[in-house]
């Protein structure tokens, strides 16, 4: 490996990271190249489309790589499915999201992109996870089966993340309470009962670290024939020999 394909995938890494934070401060619209390789320092052509063929392209790796590392903290709840992990998946996330600027800018992202009807990337759903413990909470008997929709779960997200996108300058603990304090009487409402002291005890969980851009990432980059072999089988033009494209190598890394 030479020092070029060493220094890619660390490149690429800086690039997503600045670009969560221009997402999360303009969003998609008013956010460009341009100004994603200023606030880097950068120029443009150094964040260009060698590594992301289009804006869209990039917002979507952000929404990627976020959505790796929401698995991540879902993996690390302790509670089973349920009220419990549903209360300290999104703390854990809201809070995530004031101090990670690729949390905060997926989740702006996932909310235009839901309000525009633009496709989004499925690694991780928010909605259908939302859904999921709500199900597994009606059949333990704890709320009423008949509240529990993908509405009543939407609206319960858009609670959520909309409270922890306006409060960005309240301390922790005061967005925790704040929560908390909006969930009690929505989980009443689904027939929880004693809510404000179930989720009073629940707090957030320890977010697994940020990948080492020095050193994790070029140590998992994948095998070469094996990615031929994956794009060969999925319908992807891929020579036998020499680069194997980002979007290539992007749709594997997705994909496994």
């Amino acid at each position: 490996m030479n020092e070029r394909d060493t220094a890619i995938p660390v490149t690429r890494q800086a690039i997503v990271e600045a670009a969560g934070e221009q997402f999360g401060k303009d969003g998609y619209e008013g956010s460009s190249f341009s100004r994603i390789a200023e606030a880097m320092g950068r120029p443009k052509s150094a964040i260009g489309y060698h590594l992301f063929p289009s804006k869209l392209a990039l917002a979507t790796a952000v929404i990627e790589h976020q959505q790796h590392r929401w698995n991540r903290i879902d993996d690390a709840i302790p509670f089973p499915a349920g009220i419990d992990h549903l209360v300290a998946l999104l703390l854990t996330a809201g809070l995530d999201a004031r101090a990670c600027p690729v949390a905060h800018g997926a989740i702006r992202l996932l909310r235009e992109f839901a309000q525009s009807g633009a496709a989004r990337p499925r690694g991780f759903d928010w909605g259908q996870m939302v859904l999921r413990h709500l199900r597994a909470a009606a059949d333990a008997g704890e709320i009423d089966a008949g509240r529990v929709s993908a509405a009543s779960a939407s609206m319960a997200l858009n609670a959520t993340f909309g409270l922890v996108d306006g409060t960005r300058t309240v301390p922790d603990d005061q967005l925790e309470t704040q929560l908390k304090a909006l969930w009690a009487p929505l989980l009443t409402s689904f027939g929880l009962r004693d809510a404000t002291e179930r989720i009073a005890g629940i707090g957030p969980q320890e977010v697994p670290p940020v990948h080492d851009r020095g050193a994790e990432e070029p140590q998992q980059r994948p095998d070469p024939t094996t990615v031929r072999t994956w794009a060969t089988a999925n319908g992807y033009e891929v020579a036998e020999r020499g680069r194997i494209s980002r979007t290539v190598l992007d749709a594997y890394t997705a994909a496994n």
